[in-house]
C-alpha cells in the first residue's frame, strides 16, 4: 500500500525565500496598479472591493514579503510567532498566505504533474464515479488545493471532489490543512472557486473578500492552514491511522526539515511493515535528504533513488 509524502510547496521557486518574497512583491504591485485603475474610473467600479479592503490585502502581502525575505521559510516565521504567542500576527500570516494562494491557484492552470498523476492512477468505483485506487494513501504537507483542482478536471463535479478528495480523510491526510477550506463553518465557496480558472481581476476579488472576512475584528474563525508543530498539543491519531499497513512509501519533494522531526518520527514509527521507499527529489539535494530519511527508516527498509522530477513517481511494481 503506497503513500506519498509531499513538500509544503509545489513550485520550485517557492522553496527559495528570496524568490517567494519577489513573487509576493510582484503580486502586490500588480494588484495596486489594477486597483488604482478601477478607482480612477467615473463612476468608480466596485469601490467597496478595490478601496480599503484591497489596500489592506496589499499591505498584508507586502508585510509577508518582507518577513519572507528575512526568514528561512514562511514556516520558520510562523513558528517564531507561535513561540512568542503572537496569535494576532500568526492569524494574519495564515489569512494572507491563504488569500495569496487562493487567487494564484484560481488564475493559473493546475500543476501538470497532478494532472498526469490522476490520469495514471484513477479508476471508477461501483457507482461509476472516478475515485482513487483503494490501496493508496496520500500524506501531504502542502496547504494548497492542487489535489482538488486536478481531480475536478476529470469530473467537473464539485460535490464529488469534496467527497473523493477534500473529505476523504481515510486516503488523504493533510498535515498542514488546506488554504481554501473554511474552518469551522465548512463553507466551501472559496475552496471550490479555485477549481475554475479565472482572470486576475476575478481571482484578486476572491482573495480580497477572503482577507476582508477573516481579518474583520468580529471574526473569530481562522482559515484551515495550520502547521504540523501546532498539532503537537493534541492527538495525531487521524494522521497516523492505519499506517501500520503501509509497505511501500513514495516520498515526493519532501526534505524532512528539522522542525518537522517530531511528526516525522511518529509517522515512521507507525509504519511497522515498511519495506521499500522511493525517494524522489532533485539530484543536487538527494544525498542530504537521504541522510535524514535514513534516520527514520527501519533496518530492513530499502531506499530507491529517483531524481527525475518532471512527473510524480509511480513505480512499475505497484
Amino acid at each position: 500500500m503506497p503513500m506519498a509524502l509531499k513538500s509544503t510547496s509545489n513550485n520550485k521557486s517557492d522553496n527559495n525565500k528570496s524568490d517567494f518574497a519577489t513573487r509576493l512583491n510582484e503580486y502586490s504591485k500588480d494588484l495596486l496598479k489594477f486597483s488604482q485603475s478601477q478607482k480612477s474610473t467615473y463612476p468608480p467600479k466596485n469601490l467597496e472591493i478595490w478601496g480599503n479592503p484591497c489596500l489592506n490585502l496589499i499591505n498584508a502581502i507586502e508585510w509577508l514579503a518582507d518577513e519572507a525575505s528575512h526568514h528561512a521559510s514562511i514556516d520558520t516565521f510562523a513558528k517564531k510567532l507561535y513561540f512568542k504567542k503572537d496569535t494576532t500576527n500568526l492569524k494574519k500570516l495564515k489569512v494572507t498566505l491563504s488569500a495569496y494562494l487562493i487567487s494564484e491557484q484560481q488564475k493559473n492552470p493546475v500543476d501538470f504533474r497532478y494532472d498526469s498523476f490522476f490520469a495514471s492512477i484513477c479508476e471508477f468505483d461501483d457507482d461509476n464515479h472516478i475515485c482513487l485506487p483503494p490501496n493508496l494513501r496520500i500524506l501531504t504537507w502542502n496547504y494548497d488545493t492542487q489535489l482538488e483542482k486536478a481531480f475536478y478536471g476529470f469530473c467537473e463535479d464539485k460535490e464529488l471532489v469534496l467527497k473523493k478528495i477534500t473529505y476523504n480523510r481515510d486516503q488523504i491526510r493533510r498535515i498542514n490543512g488546506c488554504c481554501g477550506h473554511e474552518y469551522p463553518n465548512a463553507n466551501e465557496n472559496y475552496l471550490s472557486s479555485i477549481w475554475d480558472n479565472k482572470t486576475y481581476p476575478e481571482a484578486w476579488a476572491l482573495a480580497i473578500d477572503f482577507y476582508d472576512k477573516y481579518m474583520n475584528p468580529n471574526c473569530q474563525d481562522i482559515p484551515d492552514i495550520s502547521f504540523a508543530w501546532e498539532k503537537e498539543t493534541y492527538t495525531l491519531s487521524s494522521i497516523i491511522k492505519d499506517l501500520d499497513k503501509i509497505s511501500v512509501l513514495i516520498v515526493i519533494g519532501y526534505s524532512f526539515p528539522y522542525f518537522n522531526r517530531n511528526i516525522d518520527d511518529k509517522i515512521f514509527k507507525n509504519m511497522g511493515h515498511l519495506d521499500k521507499v522511493y525517494l524522489q527529489c532533485p539530484p543536487e539535494t538527494y544525498d542530504s535528504v537521504k541522510s535524514r530519511l535514513d534516520r527514520l527508516l527501519p533496518p530492513h527498509g530499502e531506499i530507491i533513488k529517483r531524481t527525475d522530477v518532471d512527473l510524480f513517481c509511480i513505480p512499475d511494481d505497484l
